[in-house]
């Protein structure tokens, strides 16, 4: 099995956000892991929208669909706990932590449908007040982990959600070219958890416009996603959290 200091060194000689994935996807495996879904949930210790936090993922696309199909991610209960919880946890328990409604059951049954046998969140606090959950899944058979192995693997989160910020330069100083006050507004409006076609009703202006501005404003900002562009505005006080 890959050790924990092998794959920090491996994460930060990542020169990109897929190399750094690779890297997580890979040492995943050696403990039976198949699949990730990285989500920031909070920034600045204050809620995001959930379907805005959504980082990456390696989720089989049928599932992916269903799950957005069904708006399943304003409801997920996995997501929720990981706002109270400080250690990584088995899916299964969730139900024993929280009352669940008929949705979010559905959505649990819906995962072990698409094969998914077992699963674990792993909260993981980070930079500018961010917490992050990583949802790990395994389709072949259930994770008998130890305390030891699933703190191993909150370390190996954390350093990813950890180099995700240094990879985008999310912490990085103010642009030299500064954000128009209407790229602000969109900006702000993509931070509330909107898309590009609620933007450009919003603004009162086409969704190609709308567009144009979010490339605009990746490219003052040094970003190349909008996860990643609203995180740098809110450090930096462009917008609101």
């Amino acid at each position: 099995m890959t050790t924990l200091e092998s794959f920090i060194s491996l994460t930060q000689s990542s020169e990109t956000e897929d190399d750094l994935y690779r890297a997580l996807s890979a040492y995943l495996k050696t403990y039976g892991i198949d699949h990730f879904a990285y989500f920031i949930i909070a920034q600045k210790l204050r809620a995001m929208p959930p379907h805005m936090g959504l980082v990456t993922h390696t989720y089989p696309r049928d599932l992916t669909k269903l799950y957005l199909k069904n708006n399943f991610v304003e409801i997920d209960p996995i997501i929720q706990q990981c706002l109270t919880e400080s250690r990584p946890f088995h899916w299964n328990e969730v139900a024993a932590k929280r009352p669940l409604n008929e949705k979010q059951k559905q959505m649990l049954k819906d995962y072990e449908t698409a094969g998914l046998v077992d699963g674990i969140a792993v909260p993981v606090f980070g930079p500018m007040g961010t917490i992050a959950v990583f949802s790990l899944a395994t389709k072949s058979t259930m994770l008998d982990l130890t305390d030891s192995q699933l703190q191993t693997l909150q370390f190996a989160c954390v350093q990813v959600h950890n180099r995700y910020f240094d990879i985008a330069k999310i912490g990085d100083d103010a642009p030299t070219k500064r954000l128009s006050p209407r790229e602000q507004e969109a900006l702000a409006l993509v931070a509330d958890g909107l898309a590009s076609p609620a933007i450009a009703e919003r603004l009162g202006v086409s969704e190609n416009t709308v567009d144009t501005m979010l490339r605009r404003i990746f490219v003052k900002l040094n970003v190349n996603n909008r996860i990643s562009a609203v995180l740098k505005a809110i450090g930096l006080g462009l917008i609101l959290p």
